[in-house]
């Protein structure tokens, strides 16, 4: 996207569906008591626009009738903004019903005991056959610059306007974006505070009647404005401010990485006799056990503030017997588990080291074990790396900015698969026994603290 605040191109972004909370699917008259229940109370919507996404970055016509995934720096931007808006009490926080949205409010309250609850009506406005469009498709065909909104939405106060692209015209969507921020007002009837609201570049289209026949100016990417509701009337307070947006990024800059210590589980009893486990399971040996009490001491100090460990039963063991003197739960999950080798699993290494194939070999090397494709049915490297990966990246976007360590619990080739696509240059090399290996996190990127 080209770097304007006028003109509002992210207006027509979107992003991927994010499940949550649907408060309303169309507007609602205001009920008499409602009014009343407003006249007693003050309170500030924080309205944010939605992180920098793929169809900004594009210049494309999407609005309210499609999605587009944040970009990294979408991400980055909504997670920094949150650091900015750290002294900001909010009691609520609400999103459109767009991803794009959605993820935004995510990012920016997390680490606050908040869910955020979607609302239809707080929506992009829609481009009507224009969806999915561009800029310079508009342009081409109409001869008005596809950042002309008024020739395409008309005005705030225009309700009679017909538009060229049957878009939904800007009387319409600002009073379905006012309806919205009413019926969250008396989802609050006894309080005061603020309010945070992710939407869309759309919202300048509401805010204009508040500008005194100001220019129409666009909204940037995670800027925010804010909007008083104070005996009934909204009164515009700040407008397109990106000054929280440059603290949050200072506050991440001077921010630790994130901690992720790796636990690959100790010697079992099928590794001591030589057979490939995968999927397979079995319990450890002495020596495992031993390994496991030794690293429950070496970690005993440690502070973690959350624990991670495979479905298999040598990853949740291990887990139980290294997490023993800390009181936090223990979560499983499946993609931190061992590759299935599908007619491999099982197999005495000997036979399989033995085997000529590609696959043979990719499956016993530390540095392309990413490229192994099964014989069979089994999990191909590619595959086994992208979803520790996806699953490291979560636990990194949700804890970056913690005070504590995180650890995780997980098994060899797995891990190999996942250093061969994030960290190929790293020394780390998988072996029998128990390893330790630990990761530093921030801004979407792993690097290898420590090794052992």
């Amino acid at each position: 996207m080209k770097k304007k605040i006028i003109p509002l191109v992210a207006l027509f972004l979107a992003m991927i569906w994010l499940p949550g909370t649907t408060l309303s699917q169309t507007a609602v008259p205001i009920p008499h008591d409602q009014t009343n229940a407003e006249q007693s109370k003050t309170l500030r919507f924080y309205l944010v626009r939605h992180g920098q996404t793929y169809s900004n970055i594009k210049e494309m016509t999407i609005g309210g009738g499609g999605n587009a995934q944040l970009t990294p720096k979408g991400r980055y931007d909504a997670s920094s903004l949150g650091l900015g808006l750290a002294e900001v009490e909010f009691i609520a926080g609400y999103s459109s019903t767009l991803g794009r949205a959605y993820e935004t409010a995510n990012q920016i309250l997390r680490g606050r005991n908040l869910q955020v609850k979607q609302i239809e009506d707080l929506k992009d406005i829609s481009w009507g056959d224009a969806e999915g469009g561009r800029i310079d498709d508009l342009t081409a065909k109409f001869g008005h610059s596809g950042n002309d909104f008024a020739f395409y939405f008309g005005t705030y106060n225009d309700s009679a306007f017909k538009s060229p692209v049957n878009a939904e015209n800007m009387s319409d969507f600002s009073a379905r974006f006012e309806g919205a921020l009413r019926q969250i007002a008396a989802q609050h009837p006894d309080q005061n505070g603020n309010i945070l609201v992710t939407a869309h570049s759309s919202m300048a289209f509401y805010l204009q009647k508040y500008r005194a026949n100001q220019p129409l100016a666009g909204l940037a990417n995670t800027s925010v404005s804010v909007l008083e509701l104070n005996q009934g009337q909204f009164h515009l307070i700040d407008f397109n401010n990106t000054d929280y947006l440059k603290s949050g990024y200072a506050r991440e800059k001077a921010l630790s990485p994130l901690e992720i210590t790796l636990i690959v589980n100790p010697l079992t009893q099928l590794q001591q006799a030589g057979v490939m486990e995968g999927t397979t399971d079995s319990d450890f040996t002495d020596a495992g056990e031993k390994a496991n009490q030794q690293l429950r001491h070496a970690l005993k100090s440690t502070r973690f503030i959350a624990a991670y460990s495979s479905e298999l039963g040598r990853g949740y063991k291990t887990a139980q017997r290294v997490m023993a003197d800390h009181h936090i739960p223990i979560q499983q999950d499946n993609q931190l588990n061992e590759m299935f080798l599908g007619h491999w699993e099982a197999e005495k290494v000997a036979t399989l080291k033995g085997d000529p194939s590609n696959a043979a070999r990719n499956l016993f090397s530390a540095n392309n074990l990413i490229h192994f494709v099964s014989p069979d049915e089994g999990e191909s490297g590619e595959s086994a790396a992208y979803r520790l990966d996806k699953f490291l990246s979560a636990i990194g976007q949700k804890y970056a900015f913690s005070q504590g360590k995180v650890i995780v619990f997980t098994h060899p080739l797995v891990l190999n698969a996942f250093f061969n696509k994030r960290l190929p240059d790293s020394s780390w090399q998988p072996s029998q026994g128990v390893q330790v290996v630990t990761l530093a996190y921030k801004n979407e990127t792993f690097s290898v603290q420590q090794v052992k």
